[in-house]
């Protein structure tokens, strides 16, 4: 039972990972907290439930997870053309990035009520057997899935991040704004990247969420807390620390809830980041970061 605990806790982590580096990449280049993210993750929860709902035969879900990242690239394009481009054009005082984003985690939410209520709807089956079974050991196949893209895209991100040009500029940026400018880097271009980032991010983790739970207008926002915190406790703007510490809170997360319960869990949650706060606000990392907001 404790090996069993511990693969569905990493699992859990390892989207959560996935939440908090979409909103470490873009705290770590925009120096801002991009709470709208939450709101991209359930409008791609929903755009993936009805691209399998529109054919007969629903399509295998590596299909509906590249169209939903496609949607997520595009939301978060226009969020950041709606929201953000104004605000940096002008160089407005930073509290300004906070509200707009706060604004359109709203709005999305909101527009998803409007349209879909609070009602919750279920994807269709992905797998012929929900169970299956190694050795002794049972394993839940969402879980394995989650896991399984999970790792696939999180190391496909890191090997950008550190292997390619637009991954060394967008580190580049995130460590010096000022002085990648002097060097010819194209800011607006490593902005568009990193939105285009956090978009697939938020796409893929819609569906993996909407596949192991169901779809619900505040679906996203209720896990951003969770990819915020772990982003929080692993250093703020850190891709690496939020990676560990999203696996380090689903395992903890799973545990607290089999043997103590579910309503406890977030107590002991936040009380863990309270700790680090207070403790290491560095975060995991070990660093600290400049913040707007």
């Amino acid at each position: 039972m404790i090996l069993q605990l511990l693969i569905s806790g990493i699992s859990l982590g390892s989207v959560y990972a996935l939440i908090a580096v979409g909103f470490a990449v873009v705290f770590s280049n925009m120096k801002f907290s991009n709470f709208a993210h939450g709101g991209m993750i359930s409008a791609c929860a929903y755009i993936g439930f009805y691209f399998q709902r529109a054919f007969t035969e629903p399509p295998h879900v590596f299909v509906t997870m590249l169209f939903t990242a496609l949607c997520g690239i595009a939301l978060a394009l226009f969020i950041d053309f709606v929201a953000y481009r104004k605000i940096r054009q002008k160089k407005a005082p930073n509290l300004y990035y906070f509200l707009a984003s706060i604004t359109f985690a709203i709005l999305i939410e909101q527009i998803l009520n409007v349209f879909f209520g609070k009602n919750t709807y279920a994807y269709p089956p992905i797998f012929a057997e929900n169970i299956f079974t190694i050795g002794s050991l049972r394993v839940a196949s969402i879980d394995a899935l989650i896991l399984g893209v999970s790792l696939v895209i999180l190391t496909l991100l890191l090997l950008v991040m550190n292997k390619t040009k637009i991954g060394l500029a967008i580190r580049t940026v995130a460590i010096n704004p000022e002085t990648s400018r002097l060097m010819g880097i194209n800011s607006n271009m490593v902005i568009t990247a990193v939105f285009v980032i956090a978009g697939a991010l938020a796409g893929f983790s819609g569906v993996l969420l909407g596949a192991k739970y169901t779809v619900y207008p505040s679906l996203g926002q209720s896990m951003m807390i969770k990819g915020f915190t772990a982003s929080v406790i692993g250093g703020l703007g850190s891709l690496g620390g939020a990676i560990a510490a999203a696996v380090m809170l689903g395992v903890v997360e799973i545990y607290l809830t089999y043997f103590f319960g579910a309503l406890v869990t977030p107590i002991f949650t936040f009380g863990i980041m309270l700790i680090f706060l207070a403790v290491r606000p560095e975060g995991i990392a070990g660093r600290f970061a400049k913040v707007k907001v």
